[in-house]
């Protein structure tokens, strides 16, 4: 398999890891942050919404592979970051949620 090729992202483990990451991050704010503990709702709509821009940059990032590898890996950067935004909000939930 070609990965420099468009549509390989479903080949690449952070593509996989990260829509195992999404589906959790859903499952997880849906049972957890209850009005109660998210009155607002923003820390789930900011935890799911991390969760989906690692996945949808990867992707984007892929799919720009053939016209600019600076543009890939700059998308694949941001990817990360918005993971490890999500780990540090799953980090201060636990934190929060066990005193």
């Amino acid at each position: 398999m070609n990965f420099d090729k468009p549509g390989g992202f479903r080949w690449l483990d952070s593509w996989v890891m990260g829509s195992i990451v999404q589906l959790a991050t859903f499952r997880f704010c849906e049972k957890f942050l209850d009005r109660r503990l998210d009155p607002t709702g923003r820390q789930y709509d900011q935890m799911t919404q991390a969760a989906r821009s690692g996945v949808a940059n990867n992707v984007d990032g892929n799919e720009r592979t053939a016209t600019s590898k600076e543009t890939e890996m700059k998308l694949t950067s941001v990817a990360f970051a918005s993971l490890s935004e999500l780990k540090g909000d799953c980090e201060k939930w636990l934190i929060a949620a066990n005193p």
